[in-house]
Parts: C-alpha cells; sequence; structure tokens
C-alpha cells in the first residue's frame, strides 16, 4: 500500500513538472494597440510581429482599441489575465499622459511591465516658413524679440509634444504660447501659412519634404538617419546636450511570469535584428529599439521624471 502511494505520489508530482515546465506560448498572443491602424507605431509593430510568430511559433494577433489617449486599450491589457498571451504597445503619449493627469491616467508604472521597446523616434523641430530662420540659434534671437507672441503647437494638452515644446521655451528662456490641435496634419498648413510658429513633430519628414515647414533640428542626441540634414538641437551652442526621444514598446500585465516575459523580449529582439524589419521601421521615421525590459524600464521612469519636473517647473494647469 505504501509503495503504491509513493508511486501515485510520484506520477502526481511529475505531471505536475511536466504542466509547469510547459513550453510558452502554446496558443495565440494577442497585442492591443492603443492607437489607430495606419500609424508609425502600429506599422512598426505589425513589422515585428510577422517575425517574431516565426521565431514564437505561434500566431501574434495585434488589435487596435483606441480611445481616452490610450487609456481603454491599456486597462484592458492590464486588467486581463497576467498569464504572457495578451500584451499591449503603450509609447511616450502614455508617459506624458500620466505626467499630466495622474488621476485619469492608465498607470504603466505600476500597473504594467515592460517586454521591450520596439522603437524608438526623434521629434523634430520645424517652423514656419516665413520665419525665414534656418538654425536653432536664429529661432531662439528671433523669438527673444517677440517674447509672448510667437506660439507653438502640439497634438493636446499634455502631449508629449506639449511638455517637450515646454522643455525647449524652458531652456532657451523664451515665452510662446501653446495651440493644442487633433494631430500633427492639422499643424502643417497652420504652420505654412504662418499662424503658428512652431512644433516638435514626431512625423515631420513629409511636411519638410513637401515645403509646408521648415526643419531645423532634431531632439535625437547624434544625427537621425532618417532625416540627416537636420542638426540635434543638443550639439548647438546655445542648447548643449537638450534631447529627447519618443518611443513605443510592449507591455505586459504586471503580475505576468517573467520567463513567459524573457522569452517574448528575446523574440522582439530577435526580430529586431532583421534588416527587412530595421529598413521598415527606418522607412517610417523611426529607430529600432533594443526590444529589452531594461531598456524600456528606464524610458519609462525618466519619461514621467521629466514630464513632472517641467510641469512643476512651468506652472502648467492642464485639464483632465
Amino acid at each position: 500500500m505504501i509503495a503504491k502511494w509513493i508511486s501515485g505520489a510520484a506520477c502526481i508530482a511529475f505531471t505536475a513538472s511536466n504542466a509547469t515546465a510547459a513550453p510558452f506560448p502554446e496558443r495565440p498572443i494577442r497585442i492591443v494597440v492603443p492607437t489607430a491602424i495606419g500609424g508609425p507605431s502600429d506599422l512598426c509593430l505589425r513589422a515585428v510581429a510577422d517575425v517574431m510568430r516565426a521565431d514564437l511559433g505561434q500566431h501574434i494577433v495585434v488589435e487596435n482599441i483606441t480611445g481616452a489617449t490610450g487609456n481603454i486599450g491599456l486597462e484592458r491589457v492590464g486588467n486581463a489575465t497576467p498569464d504572457g498571451y495578451t500584451l499591449s504597445q503603450a509609447s511616450a503619449g502614455n508617459t506624458a499622459n500620466l505626467a499630466a493627469r495622474p488621476k485619469a491616467a492608465f498607470d504603466i508604472l505600476n500597473n504594467m511591465k515592460p517586454v521591450g521597446k520596439v522603437c524608438q523616434a526623434s521629434f523634430s523641430l520645424v517652423v514656419a516658413p516665413g520665419l525665414n530662420v534656418k538654425t536653432v540659434e536664429e529661432f531662439i534671437r528671433h523669438a527673444k524679440t517677440q517674447q509672448g507672441k510667437l506660439s507653438y503647437g502640439s497634438i493636446g494638452h499634455g502631449s508629449s509634444q506639449h511638455l517637450v515644446g515646454e522643455m525647449f521655451a524652458a531652456a532657451a528662456g523664451l515665452d510662446m504660447i501653446h495651440v493644442p490641435y487633433r494631430g500633427e496634419a492639422l499643424v502643417a498648413p497652420e504652420l505654412a501659412a504662418g499662424r503658428i510658429h512652431l512644433m516638435f513633430m514626431a512625423g515631420a519628414k513629409p511636411f519638410i519634404d513637401g515645403g509646408l515647414v521648415t526643419g531645423i533640428a532634431t531632439t535625437n542626441r547624434d544625427t537621425w538617419a532618417p532625416i540627416p540634414q537636420l542638426p540635434p538641437i543638443g550639439k548647438t551652442a546655445v542648447l548643449p546636450g537638450f534631447t529627447y526621444n519618443g518611443w513605443n514598446g510592449l507591455f505586459a500585465p504586471k503580475n505576468a511570469p517573467d520567463a513567459a516575459v524573457r522569452r517574448i523580449s528575446a523574440a522582439l529582439v530577435k526580430a529586431l535584428a532583421d534588416e527587412k524589419v530595421r529598413a521598415v521601421i527606418r522607412t517610417l521615421g523611426n529607430e529600432p529599439g533594443a526590444g529589452t525590459p531594461e531598456e524600456l524600464a528606464a524610458q519609462v521612469r525618466s519619461d514621467i521624471s521629466n514630464f513632472r519636473r517641467i510641469i512643476e517647473q512651468r506652472k502648467l494647469n492642464i485639464p483632465e
């Protein structure tokens, strides 16, 4: 009887061990994108997902769930079963929203687990062609003679474009008027007509190429490969060290298994090393991320700290 009990217990233990050690993933993975289909962040993710499918051996279903500045999609993933099979993409827009609206925004810092950065972007500093300025130095010199009269656009109160615009104004000692819009495509003709004067754009290249705006610099630390003719702001004599990069990356629910997160991250790293994927990402005006949890976690902490600092420093009153 004892021998039979020991044999049965060993069998149960072996079965449990096998279940625990089952390879991940065993079924399709769902990734929620909290932005519209066809935007740069959506297309970057779809490019890496195609390669990740082959490495993971499972389908990856990409679903766009928009609304409430990305909060609806993020909340659905944050409340999903934390098993690694439901992920979300988030971006600098979400860290800006969290810093600007801590009571209303979904808290990706404390309620999500970073998987890896998919891509990063540089903002391009663009100005109205009618200003006839070609450099950061020229713009600042002109703006200081027009304190309180020049305006800059963004895609909304508390957006990363808004907060980077305030960082620039603070660093340069400028007083400018913030004018929010519902997208960069709406700002470009306003700049072309001279109704506003400056913007930090995430997707400036087509507007620069089309002559609607004048590009004068980027926020990247070094020359930005997709728009190499624009110098980095941080390497100018007037604003040394000024730098900021937008980004988007994958997150899992807070309690997702570390092993699952590492497996997905490894597949993402492999996809980001694929030259075809890298070419697609660069065509969209971005650069590939590193794909690791550590890089993404550091980016989120840095964003929130910097955004909170500028909101406090500039005494910004951002509507909920």
